[in-house]
């Protein structure tokens, strides 16, 4: 229990104080989570904000996307690199055969294919869904490996998605906690 308190802490200390050291910390926090997949890494650090004591600043803001945003990105790029080579070089097959450790089926990179049909729009639709917070990366970058993507795009969508994904759950948890807690405040010194 100790040891989760502290995790907890050491979390929240990354994100409401970020700094170079922070960042380092970010990056490959962030690089091994895509390679194992564990959580949603960007809910849980943007979560962090719920603890925030005082206004959340342009400056605190920029903090968060030099420190947060920007590490977590690369990392995050550089740990989906290994799916999408899997998945472009070895294919159906790869997937299949590693299907339990990848927690996905061939189903799933199916339905995800469907979505690009081979049109200049597709690097958008890549590059929204790689930014929406709650979807996971994994079926994402093997349908973009399967369907042969050109890696200097992927690379650099799902650089930009990553970063996007980052500052959207900072933006939306940091606001919703702040218009909240400024909400209490006027409701209950009133």
């Amino acid at each position: 229990m100790e040891q989760t308190t502290d995790f907890i802490d050491l979390v929240e200390e990354l994100v409401l104080n970020p700094n170079l050291g922070s960042a380092i910390i970010l990056f490959f926090t962030s690089f091994l989570n895509e390679l194992v997949a564990i959580f949603p890494y960007a809910v849980v650090l943007a979560g962090q904000l719920i603890f925030l004591e005082g206004d959340l600043s342009t400056a605190f803001l920029t903090k968060l996307l030099m420190f947060v945003a920007v590490p977590v990105g690369i990392g995050s790029t550089l740990g989906v690199i290994p799916v999408y080579a899997l998945a472009y070089f070895g294919g159906k097959p790869a997937i299949e055969k590693l299907e339990m450790h990848l927690r996905f089926s061939w189903n799933d990179v199916e339905k995800v294919s469907k979505r690009f049909t081979g049109q200049w729009y597709d690097e958008v639709i890549f590059l929204l869904l790689r930014s929406i917070p709650i979807l996971p990366s994994l079926p994402l970058s093997v349908a973009a490996g399967v369907l042969r993507m050109r890696f200097a795009p992927y690379l650099v969508l799902s650089l930009v998605g990553f970063i996007v994904r980052m500052m959207l759950s900072l933006l939306v948890v940091g606001v919703g906690v702040h218009g909240l807690s400024q909400f209490f405040i006027f409701f209950y010194t009133n």
